[in-house]
């Protein structure tokens, strides 16, 4: 009889791991927490507490423990592909945290290594293994809201005052709403319409480090779609997306934060205006951990392949790159 789960190693306690991903490890049945490390040291109260078996004080250790099958990377941004090349290297399966990398050659070269060695990659980009993004494909599939004409993405929160957070941080090192926020938006948008031909951004940057604190993004389709965004750490709490075409309108109004309930409220709004209510009940964490683990457990590419994670890194690229030149900066879609 073959396995039925994998033991995970988790590199670091950040908040997303401490609040979201370490709880959908212990959820998942087919997922055991096994070691815990950071380099600040990792007490043995603290191991309990977490719900792992065992911890160490230095991600090397953890990376040479036989026992470890795959890692989880909740590190700042800048850390994301060094370590998950050496976790590559020490033939772990990685599920890093978003953003995959600082830009698609960074990214390139994690997938790169993960190839060479035989282990699985995925970017924990977990929203999208809530049931509620399947069921609004099956609404377009279905005709819905006729033929598809644009999607509109926002996520915001306040973040002004934890100026000792590291997305406070410059560009350069991965801080700001692009790297933590937009990622998200770009990947609706590309979930919904594919690869964009072209992009324009306009940004805020403010605080001690000029980081960068919200942005609004226009995504241009040579087929006649079009697609915005706008995210920020400057901002109350929003976080919806909105797809409209040609016969009504789906509007998804918990898109992508966790809900206690997990409750995701679609409407549905028809060309005279009548609106229909559904709530898709999904819990995205637990999915995605038990998605990946699966896929390493039977020898299969995550459904979030690698190739679409490169794609949306380089789309954040372009967004980037547009925001520094004050240009609209064309993509060539591979």
């Amino acid at each position: 009889m073959g396995r039925t789960s994998i033991n995970w190693g988790v590199l670091g306690a950040a908040e997303i791991a401490r609040e979201h991903t370490i709880p959908a490890i212990l959820a998942a049945e087919n997922s055991r927490a096994y070691a815990l490390a950071s380099r600040r040291g990792v007490p043995g109260e603290r191991v309990e507490h977490f719900g792992f078996e065992t911890g160490y004080g230095d991600y090397d250790a953890l990376l040479a423990d036989p026992v470890v099958d795959a890692v989880y990377l909740p590190l700042p941004n800048d850390l994301h592909a060094e370590w998950a090349i050496k976790a590559a290297r020490a033939g772990k399966h990685v599920l890093c945290e978003k953003p995959a990398a600082l830009n698609a050659g960074q990214t390139a070269e994690a997938i790169a290594a993960c190839a060479a060695t035989g282990v699985l990659y995925m970017e924990a980009m977990m929203y999208q293994f809530h049931a509620q993004h399947a069921r609004v494909r099956e609404l377009i599939a279905d005709g819905a809201i006729g033929e598809v004409r644009g999607v509109h993405v926002n996520f915001t929160f306040n973040l002004e005052k934890s100026l000792s957070d590291f997305r406070h941080g410059t560009l350069e090192t991965g801080g700001g709403s692009l790297y933590d926020l937009g990622c998200y938006c770009i990947h609706v948008i590309r979930s919904l319409l594919g690869e964009p031909d072209r992009v324009a951004t306009v940004a805020r940057f403010a605080g001690p480090q000029h980081a960068e604190m919200s942005a609004a993004v226009v995504l241009g389709y040579d087929n006649g779609a079009k697609a915005g965004f706008d995210c920020g750490m400057d901002a109350t709490a929003r976080h919806a997306y909105e797809v409209y075409g040609t016969a009504g309108t789906i509007r998804v109004n918990k898109a992508f934060v966790p809900q206690a309930d997990g409750d995701g409220p679609i409407e549905i709004v028809d060309a005279e205006g009548h609106t229909t209510t559904e709530h898709v009940t999904s819990f995205q964490y637990p999915n995605g951990v038990a998605h990946f683990a699966d896929c390493v457990l039977n020898t299969r590419v995550p459904d979030y392949t690698p190739e679409s994670v490169l794609a949306n890194m380089r789309v954040l690229d372009a967004c980037i790159e547009s925001v520094t030149t004050s240009r609209i900066v064309e993509l060539e879609n591979h």
